[in-house]
């Protein structure tokens, strides 16, 4: 009789292990922390107030910046980079920086009428999210932008043909002769699209058992090898004549073999072959570089171990059977609590609206226990006809699995929607045929990265002050020099800084916030000689684009979805919905048009100053006369006027020096000064400029009251609500309202949002919208 052994099991946070004789089990605890301690990154993810855009229309997104390990609001990163770029020509056609407060960043961007149609990109780098070493890049939104909506989007079907690969894995890594084992199998196509197959498992060329997958192109069957036999697959849907080895049976080794999955505990049943001695032996729970769990028990022919999960949070976990060695002998994913997650309940005070009617929305949000959680939530209400039906990505997908594992995932947010009841089997088939390697924290992947990242991009811009003719025979150190930094908005004031002795200086976030909308200005306060000059540029983007080009994007595959025309209810007038054309508003004012108030201030002072020297003599309005040039006379000298109208005094010609002269040209001119570029004036008045943090936007909210309600003018938002700052309250609750507008269509309501401890949430919901009866 096979005896069974439930273990003990030694919990732990960061600090593991303080026993007697417990030098192992403090081995297989630092040696991975030690690895993930110096690679502790921010993950960025970007939530859209919806998928598909029209041109000429405000794009609002939230960026939700979180620690790599734990998921809470990072506060590392204060600047996010974002690009919007076209996919078909990897254009860049947006770049601009959002300020990140407290782990969030909310901002929006214009979507231009000369934008192409078709499939674009926004992408958000951070200084802990966009570094040199990881070769994947997961901080994307796909969108689609066009000239017009329709009531038929295009929705292109999943690509359809043969199989080019078919795999098996091992569960726990390898096959043993004589131990009963799982093997995960999954059939993918030339376009990484699963296909659902079925086949038979041969034994020395005699069907051993027949098999078909259990969810997209992915199962599990289970049998006995024996190292003494040769075994293959062919498979007979979709029919193929090819045959597919299975991994390698050894003679002799141990299994590891997941018997139970719940919200207490896991349960792992470990077997080795008859022939090996009896030895301690150790399994070690590690989820995102921090180690939860490591037990041990002596091995003879079979152990059971069971991991609690009290203290363990959702997620991927890689389980690791070590022997007395402490040498990895299986290995195997495991998701764990599933259900650990906040739940987002939505109540409207009605379910249906009438064009222009007032909308009461009650949000609450719970944690796994049921208890109310504090949340910081996104909310977006738009017209069902602008959701992208490609797109699966969540924000729970997105940091619990796809920037967890190595690769796409198909349809990544079905494991996490619970009306699909086999969500929990599939999601554990998808653990078994990644493998453990594809685990981003695995210990040789972080190996791999060093031993600390390489950010790309900054929060602070550095600068330097330096002479602008410097002498090569001059030896002495630039020195402290002071510089005041400020911007065209006078109430945000000014900040005065001193340079190091290398003439060094650094603009940070907060002199970026004080450009915000605009430009942040550098002016260097030193005597006029010798003369020094500034030197400073963001060359963030410039990095980031010679950077991405070696990344691998990574974003969830997704099979096209048919649409069903009536959940989209016929709205008549969209369609007849005209754009005004484009009005250019130009300026009578000639000459430069400078991008910041405070340089056409610079420029003002430029002109006032009469850097140019013209005068004219009040006695004969003479431009630049040469009567008082060549001292003839001493009349008072008077500053041209911007403007002005003078006599041309450029043919002046003395016929006898200060007595008598003649002058061809007496034509009146209107003078203007030279126009100088913002370059000029800057370099003019020793100053530098950096652009700021691009300028925050209120999201326009209608409101319709007893007189407003009845206004001619039509109403054809299509996005009702947009909300990326709703902060539940202790008791996990908030309130919104917001007025429907005159489309009569389905709308739709997406909430995503995180807690302060790391649990994230996703809550659809759906109304319909009716024209009032006349």
């Amino acid at each position: 009789m096979k005896k069974t052994l439930i273990l003990f099991f030694l919990l732990c946070s960061l600090h593991l292990f303080a026993q007697n004789n417990a030098a192992i089990t403090d081995q297989l605890a630092a040696q991975i922390q030690s690895v993930s301690k110096n690679n502790a990154s921010d993950v960025v993810y970007l939530q859209t107030s919806k998928g598909i855009y029209e041109t000429e229309e405000d794009l609002w997104f939230k960026g939700y910046v979180l620690d790599g390990q734990y998921f809470t609001p990072s506060v590392r990163s204060k600047t996010l980079f974002v690009q919007l770029m076209e996919d078909k020509t990897d254009k860049v056609v947006w770049e601009k920086k959002y300020e990140i407060e407290n782990g969030f960043a909310n901002g929006h961007l214009f979507l231009e009428n000369a934008l192409a149609e078709g499939t674009y990109t926004l992408a958000a780098y951070s200084s802990y999210s966009f570094t040199k070493e990881p070769a994947a890049f997961y901080a994307l939104k796909k969108i689609t932008i066009v000239k017009t909506i329709t009531q038929k989007t295009a929705v292109t079907p999943a690509p359809k043909d043969s199989i080019v690969h078919f795999s098996t894995f091992a569960e726990g890594g390898q096959l043993i002769s004589g131990i009963n084992s799982n093997v995960a199998f999954k059939a993918i196509n030339s376009k990484g699209f699963p296909v659902e197959v079925s086949g038979t498992l041969f034994e020395n060329n005699t069907p051993l058992l027949h098999f078909k997958s259990s969810h997209t192109g992915m199962g599990v069957l289970a049998f006995t090898p024996d190292s003494n036999k040769k075994y293959h697959i062919q498979l007979s849907e979709p029919a193929s004549d090819k045959n597919y080895d299975i991994a390698a049976i050894e003679a002799g080794g141990k299994v590891l073999r997941l018997v139970s999955n719940t919200k207490d505990a896991l349960v792992f049943k470990i077997t080795q072959s008859d022939a090996l001695k009896a030895e301690m032996v150790y399994l070690r729970l590690q989820m995102r570089g921090v180690v939860y769990s490591i037990a041990k028990g002596l091995l003879k022919k079979e152990l059971l171990i069971k991991i609690p999960l009290k203290e363990v949070p959702q997620g991927i976990a890689e389980v690791t059977l070590f022997n007395e060695n402490a040498l990895p002998v299986a290995e195997r994913l495991v998701f764990v609590n599933q259900d650990q997650k906040l739940t987002i309940t939505t109540e409207l005070n009605k379910s249906g609206f009438t064009t222009r009617e007032k909308a009461n929305l009650k949000i609450k949000v719970t944690d796994e226990n049921g208890q109310p959680a504090v949340a910081h939530l996104g909310l977006s209400v738009y017209d069902a006809i602008y959701q992208n039906k490609l797109d699966s990505k969540n924000i729970q997908s997105h940091f619990l699995l796809s920037t967890q594992l190595k690769g796409n995932i198909y349809n990544p947010a079905y494991y996490f929607n619970e009306q699909n009841q086999d969500r929990k089997q599939a999601l554990d088939v998808l653990m078994l045929t990644q493998g453990w390697r594809n685990y981003v924290w695995n210990e040789s992947n972080l190996k791999e990265l060093g031993n600390t990242l390489k950010p790309i991009v900054f929060d602070e811009i550095k600068g330097k002050i330096q002479l602008a003719k410097p002498d090569k025979k001059a030896t002495a150190a630039i020195g402290q020099k002071g510089i005041t930094v400020f911007s065209a908005d006078e109430s945000k004031g000014s900040n005065f800084m001193l340079t190091d002795s290398t003439g060094v200086f650094t603009i940070g976030p907060n002199d970026l916030k004080k450009g915000e909308g605009g430009y942040t200005y550098i002016k260097l306060m030193t005597p006029s000689r010798p003369k020094y000059t500034i030197d400073i540029k963001d060359s963030s983007f410039e990095a980031i684009n010679n950077e991405r080009k070696t990344k691998t994007a990574i974003y969830p595959l997704a099979e096209g979805e048919k649409t069903n025309s009536t959940e989209v209810p016929p709205f008549i007038g969209r369609e007849s919905i005209n754009k005004l054309n484009e009005v250019v508003i130009t300026s009578k004012k000639k000459g430069l048009v400078f991008r910041d108030k405070y340089i056409g201030k610079l420029d003002s002072l430029y002109r006032a100053q009469c850097p140019t020297g013209d005068f004219f003599c009040p006695l004969t309005n003479y431009l630049n006369c040469p009567v008082c040039r060549d001292g003839c006379h001493s009349p008072p000298r008077l500053k041209p006027v911007e403007g002005g109208i003078y006599i041309n005094a450029s043919s002046y010609v003395w016929i006898v020096q200060c007595h008598s002269y003649k002058n061809n040209d007496r034509n009146e001119v209107i003078y203007h000064y030279p126009d100088l570029t913002e370059a000029e004036l800057l370099a003019l008045f020793n100053i530098a400029m950096i652009e700021g943090y691009y300028g925050k936007k209120v999201f326009y909210e209608a409101v319709y009251d007893e007189v407003t309600i009845t206004d001619s003018l039509p109403d054809y938002r299509n996005t009702l609500f947009w909300k990326p700052d709703i902060i539940t309250d202790e008791k996990g609750e908030a309130t919104v309202d917001f007025f429907c507008s005159d489309i009569n269509s389905l709308f739709l309501g997406n909430i995503e949002g995180v807690s302060g401890t790391g649990l994230l949430g996703v809550e659809n919901f759906e109304f319909k919208v009716r024209k009032k009866a006349d």
